[in-house]
């Protein structure tokens, strides 16, 4: 999740309403490029249908417009402060310690979008010295990427005035109430910061005279020098420091120590703006912007509705049709924060009125909110086949059973409870005929929606790109026939997109440098050898990922954890014999898993925000029965991989 800002201002600084504004129109522009190219891409696709042929070159097409669309995300999203923080320990610092961690995290992030937007600049001039062009259309392939180190330039330039914002918040005299808290930090936070500042001004001071030296150090016990990379990964991250940042320039550097500094360079530059000019990667931001159309247009409310008309006649209808209406929005989302946050709003106020449990209504909503990232299409989904090299298409089809199978599960569990507890609902209300045939009219777009993307994409008639292109503009479409798309949503939609988009892609530009430095370090393999060797069953340490990756999902958000442990984790359970699909989905069941464990899972206290009076005691109580749900579909999906990887055979 975007890390907030704690201590605010009073009012805005002029010039950060000066900075969004300005922004504002690239990230405009940037969407509406995105929407354009899909809106292409369906026109080839009908094309293609028609026995016409489709369009030529619609890969060069999306993958050089993209590349530029995305790029002009970055300022805009920069100037909102997006960029991924892991606020574990930010209530245990005073203000003004938070300040001044707020101020290094932006020197550091300002650092490395400095040398990423530097390379990318410089690579792009090679390119065009050398006269590269696109294979069908002859497009000037340097010309496209020096655009992309332009406005990449003028991320740089957003992020120097946050910088100095950030120095003028810390030079501002404290409020009376924070001037007496400040000063609380808890000696943790202390141990960490000065441990991360001895240790980096030994390296720095090592580094900077001997550095020849260090590098022999480093490659010669590769194991431990990877081991103290990743406890420097750690404190940096838990004092707060952007994780883009943080992972890029620890994967250089570290790049640089076994390889020396020209291959790392060189993989901060091409490894990038091959990414960017990937046109599968272009899935991800056209998923986001059909969920974000989807929201616009009002489809929570009729997938719910249709819910709660088909289940209400059950015992627990209401809880049992908010399991079904997150499962329905979750399929045109993909994210679980947003699911529960949408159906927090919709559904508790419902349960309450109607008599149901504060427990019961919470852990419902909150067990829900899993299926907006498990149901395909899946942002988590689509960023662990980026990273892996896995097929979108593959992996959203593996889930679809084990979607299915925690929507079952979460049904199955509020029977149980409100068998043992009928205090838990009320009697069940039957449901009038005319009501179910209307909310099956009301939702037929959303079935019909859904049933054309993963359809389309289980029948091989699309691509996973295409998919997502149909999906945005399907979603467009409708919020369009529904009147929703004024120019407050217009802008909401733009304004969402432009912030996850830029999120994830910042992560992965991250990932991509440090992974490349795992590898570099013969870690993957190092393990695999030393996990060969012991005389242990492979699902005891299946076993042992299941449990951290759940500790990890309760404290962090799904982004971050597979950015930060696929490259050790995936190639050590490829070692192992297993299937990268499988594992992809047993990765994200544990993490979401983890979003609704006590006490510290994700939905618990975003549904514990949504109503503040409920407390948070409650909300676990809730959360509990659906969690041993989830252990038992884990652990049938882990015993029994064929239920992840039928589907995806036969395609």
């Amino acid at each position: 999740m975007p890390h907030p800002q704690t201590d605010i201002l009073p009012h805005k600084p002029v010039i950060d309403v000066v900075l969004h504004r300005v922004t504002r129109p690239l990230a405009f522009a940037g969407v509406l490029g995105m929407l354009a190219v899909a809106g292409v891409t369906v026109v080839a696709v009908m094309l293609r249908w028609s026995g016409l042929g489709g369009l030529a070159a619609m890969n060069e097409i999306t993958g050089m417009l993209f590349a530029v669309a995305i790029a002009a995300t970055l300022p805009a999203a920069t100037a909102q402060r997006v960029h991924l923080r892991i606020d574990l320990l930010g209530g245990m610092m005073g203000p003004r310690v938070r300040r001044v961690m707020d101020l290094l995290g932006s020197l550091l992030l300002l650092l490395f979008l400095a040398l990423l937007a530097r390379e990318v600049h410089a690579y792009s001039g090679r390119l065009i010295a050398g006269g590269r062009t696109t294979t069908i259309l002859g497009w000037p392939v340097g010309q496209f990427v020096r655009a992309v180190g332009v406005l990449l330039w003028a991320t740089v330039a957003v992020q120097v005035v946050i910088c100095a914002l950030d120095l003028r918040r810390l030079t501002l005299r404290l409020p009376a109430g924070d001037q007496i808290r400040d000063g609380r930090t808890h000696p943790l936070v202390w141990g960490l910061m000065l441990a991360a500042a001895v240790a980096l001004a030994w390296l720095v001071w090592w580094g900077w005279g001997d550095f020849r030296g260090m590098s022999r150090v480093v490659t010669s016990a590769p194991l431990a020098s990877v081991g103290v990379g990743f406890a420097l990964l750690w404190v940096a991250l838990l004092l707060l420091f952007p994780v883009s940042a943080v992972m890029g320039l620890m994967g250089l550097v570290g790049t640089a120590l076994f390889l020396s500094w020209r291959p790392a360079w060189s993989v901060l530059s091409s490894e990038t703006v091959g990414f960017l000019t990937n046109p599968q990667v272009a899935a991800l931001p056209l998923f986001l912007l059909m969920g974000s159309f989807a929201m616009v247009a009002g489809l929570s409310d009729d997938v719910y509705r249709l819910a709660r008309a088909g289940l209400g006649r059950f015992r627990g209808g209401l809880a049992l049709a908010t399991v079904g209406g997150c499962a329905g929005f979750g399929a045109v989302t993909g994210s679980s924060l947003a699911t529960v946050a949408t159906f927090g709003r919709i559904s508790l106020p419902q349960m309450r009125a109607a008599g149901y449990s504060p427990a019961l209504a919470s852990g419902t909503v909150a067990a829900g909110g899993t299926l907006g990232a498990l149901i395909p299409p899946s942002a988590p989904i689509i960023l662990f086949a980026l990273l892996t090299e896995a097929s979108i298409g593959q992996l959203f089809v593996a889930a679809v059973i084990p979607g299915l199978m925690a929507a079952a599960l979460y049904m199955g569990t509020i029977a149980l409870v409100v068998r043992m507890n009928p205090a838990a609902a009320p009697a069940p209300e039957p449901t009038p005929p005319a009501e179910l045939r209307a909310a099956f009219a009301k939702a037929g777009p959303v079935t019909i929606l859904f049933g054309t993307v993963i359809g389309g994409l289980y029948a091989g008639v699309f691509t996973a790109t295409e998919s997502a292109a149909v999906g945005a503009i399907g979603a467009f479409a409708m919020a369009l026939w529904r009147g929703k798309l004024n120019r407050r949503e217009i802008l909401s939609v733009m304004g969402e997109t432009t912030a996850i988009t830029a999120m994830i892609y910042m992560l992965i530009f991250g990932a991509m440098v440090f992974s490349f430095f795992v590898g570099a370090s013969q870690l993957p393999e190092t393990l695999t050898r030393m996990v060969g060797a012991l005389d242990v069953t492979p699902l005891l340490i299946i076993a042992i990922l299941l449990v951290m990756y759940l500790l990890l999902g309760s404290v962090m958000d799904s982004f971050a954890i597979m950015i930060i442990t696929v490259p050790i984790v995936t190639p050590l359970i490829l070692g192992m014999g297993y299937d990268l699909i499988w594992w992809g989905i047993i990765m994200l069941v544990v993490v979401e898993t983890g979003l609704i464990t006590p006490p510290f899972g994700v939905n618990l206290f975003v549904i514990r925000s949504v109503q503040p009076n409920v407390p948070l005691a409650t909300v676990f109580k809730g959360a509990l029965p659906f969690v041993l749900s989830d252990f038992l579909r884990l652990a049938v999906l882990v015993l029994f991989p064929a239920l992840v990887l039928w589907l995806p055979s036969q395609m």
